[in-house]
């Protein structure tokens, strides 16, 4: 924001009538600019008084939106300014694509001038809160008590200036992401992956779209607890906590829903990242749930962000390529993971990696007949109970049950993806 005057906007259509309609909106309340095209804005933008907040029209001749908020997020001077895109698209993979490349919001045509003066405010209220912010990054780095306080005492503001937003919250929700990633990056950057995966899982299972969109939110959100962890714990991989880290750890979940909580109506938002590290045999926490006691868009959020953080080396000692991380959801569904949701992220996994699952490994108390074995079965004692190529039956699986029960040691079984049943 300037020194002196009020917030500046600026305003990128190619159509006269629409610059005319949004400048006199936004002219009573901040400086406005205007340019009528993709090069305008980039030569407007570098010049001052510098853009606070950009409103750009997608579909322009010659250099459309989305190029321009390329060109922008290229040049170190303009790479930070919030843009909203003004559309007339409403395509999911538009949204997506604006999302991805940078965009904080969506306004579509025809306008209208209520919302628009909501969400210009909103994302207005944004910058000016994460300039004050960035500007105190030196003491916050080693206060860490008073950053987190800092932080929640911005998002109470932000709650406090968008009552009237109560039937469009999801820009509000996007502020609250973005003060997460000025604590780190990094929580916004899996944030989003988890974000955009888990929107197709739960639309390859069928939802409807406001569960979607809910799920989507939530998985936006999902580690937003995490804001008050010190750096130290911010920067261990998961699987080397103990101890006071491993404890501060397991409850970021319930801080993260304490949170949301506070924002009106997303009560079902809260309960998805609550319980977004409960396992589906009840192995997880906070509260052990299993099962479809656990809700769907939890089980989804969980399934998903074990993906992102298996390929990032966050759960193992190793990062694991995308196949081998989808192979151990796979194995590990009935335990860790609902198989209603392994199945409907599978193909979208397999698809977006180029790969195919040739086998998985079972537990014998899930063995199912006619499933072909991959691998030799090899008793615990190191002989071979059952030869690779054998199709399992009734009595085959109660055999390798009493192996175990004798044993007490529980056998891999490998069998063939393509398996029936």
């Amino acid at each position: 924001m300037h020194e002196q005057g009020s917030p500046t906007v600026l305003i990128v259509d190619d159509q006269p009538e629409n610059l005319i309609v949004l400048s006199t909106l936004l002219q009573p309340h901040y400086r406005v600019r205007a340019a009528r095209s993709g090069e305008q804005a980039l030569r407007a933008a570098a010049s001052a008084p510098t853009p606070d907040l950009i409103l750009l029209d997608v579909m322009m001749p010659e250099m459309d939106g989305y190029t321009v908020l390329a060109r922008l997020r290229d040049t170190p001077e303009t790479k930070t300014i919030p843009v909203i895109f003004i559309t007339a698209l409403a395509a999911e993979e538009d949204e997506q694509r604006g999302f991805e490349l940078g965009g904080v919001d969506y306004i579509t045509k025809p306008i209208k001038p209520a919302t628009v003066l909501a969400r210009v405010r909103a994302h207005i209220d944004l910058k000016m809160a994460r300039d004050r912010l960035a500007n105190q990054n030196a003491l916050l780095e080693t206060q860490v008590a008073q950053r987190t306080a800092d932080l929640k005492h911005a998002l109470h503001r932000m709650e406090a200036t968008h009552d009237q937003l109560k039937k469009t919250h999801f820009e509000t929700l996007m502020a609250i992401n973005e003060l997460a990633g000025l604590r780190d990056a990094r929580i916004v950057d899996h944030a989003r992956r988890v974000a955009a995966l888990s929107r197709q899982v739960a639309a390859a299972m069928g939802l409807e779209a406001k569960d979607i969109q809910d799920i989507f939110i939530a998985a936006l959100l999902h580690d937003i607890g995490k804001i008050g962890f010190p750096d130290s714990l911010l920067e261990r991989p998961v699987f080397t906590l103990t101890g006071d880290g491993l404890h501060a750890y397991r409850k970021h979940p319930i801080h993260g829903a304490d949170v949301i909580t506070r924002v009106a109506a997303l009560e079902g938002i809260a309960g998805i990242i609550r319980h977004h590290h409960e396992h589906f045999d009840g192995s997880g926490f906070p509260e052990g749930l299993s099962g479809l006691d656990i809700p769907l868009g939890a089980r989804i959020v969980c399934a998903v962000s074990d993906f992102e953080d298996l390929t990032g080396g966050m759960l193992t000692t190793q990062p694991m390529s995308a196949k081998q991380s989808c192979q151990y959801l796979i194995e590990e569904q009935g335990a860790r993971y609902d198989p209603a949701v392994i199945q409907a992220l599978e193909p979208i996994l397999a698809a977006d990696g180029k790969f195919a699952i040739e086998e998985m490994m079972v537990a014998v108390k899930h063995l199912r007949e006619n499933m072909t074995l991959s691998r030799d079965v090899l008793h615990p004692n190191g002989f071979v109970l059952l030869s690779r190529g054998s199709v399992l039956t009734h009595r085959l699986i109660e055999q390798l049950l009493a192996v175990e029960q004798q044993t007490g040691i529980h056998i891999k079984v490998h069998v063939q993806r393509t398996s029936p049943g």
